[in-house]
């Protein structure tokens, strides 16, 4: 201040706290393009072996839906031999009314996935189709697991009471489960069964639940096909 140098020092003092911002702010966009690239790097882990779990998952699905496929023919047949009260087609009932006594669960493996969202990166994730579809996966998920409840619900409560009642099952199993019974026992009236309106409507509600299981899983395959598709898109270079 005695020499006249007051301005010099502000500016200088200025040109030190600009300075210091600046390097405040470059260090902050470093730290961010940082967290960025270690944040991408994590998703793009989590993008490959997501991948191998949906693929196994569609698997998983092609088969089940085969599966219900072969109860749903077998559910089918079922009812037209009832209908036609062909005393000829006995032998070939027998083969087929096992179907009617059979509930499979959807044991589908999701761990991968569930980790995904448990650590909520769904919420980083840029592109809005992917995103979408776990909430799609995850919604359906469910609905499945809402139809297998009902599945295990209708058999225990309304198909197996009956069969231990008027079908003896160890003879009337589905073929795979037969080699594990002991056949044998009372013989099981057909001829009955033919004007029988509890069987007829218990094998008519069974193939409308198989049926809306099998509708369920190729909802379910579709979803899974393109949360592969979008997470192709993610990993491609």
């Amino acid at each position: 201040m005695e020499t006249g140098k007051t301005s010099r020092y502000f500016k200088y003092a200025i040109g030190e706290i600009i300075l210091v911002v600046i390097g405040i702010l470059i260090a902050l966009q470093v730290s961010n393009w940082n967290d960025e690239r270690k944040q991408a790097q994590l998703l793009n882990s989590y993008y490959t072996k997501l991948h191998g779990e949906v693929n196994q998952n569609i698997a998983k699905a092609q088969r089940f839906i085969a599966l219900e496929d072969t109860l749903i023919e077998q559910q089918r047949r079922t009812l037209q031999i009832l209908n036609s009260k062909n005393e000829d087609d006995i032998p070939e009932l027998k083969e087929n009314i096992g179907a009617v006594a059979t509930a499979w669960y959807n044991d589908f493996s999701f761990v991968i996935f569930d980790e995904f969202l448990q650590k909520g990166l769904v919420t980083k994730i840029k592109d809005q189709n992917l995103k979408q579809n776990f909430q799609d996966v995850k919604l359906e998920l469910l609905n499945i697991e809402g139809n297998d409840d009902y599945v295990e619900t209708q058999y225990n409560t309304l198909i197996e009471p009956f069969f231990a009642k008027h079908i003896n099952y160890s003879n009337n199993a589905m073929k795979y489960y037969r080699k594990y019974l002991v056949e044998g026992g009372p013989k099981t009236d057909f001829n009955a069964m033919f004007n029988s309106m509890e069987l007829w409507n218990i094998t008519t509600l069974k193939l409308e639940s198989t049926s809306n299981v099998k509708k369920r899983l190729e909802l379910f395959l579709n979803l899974l096909e393109d949360l592969k598709e979008n997470l192709n898109k993610q990993t491609e270079p």
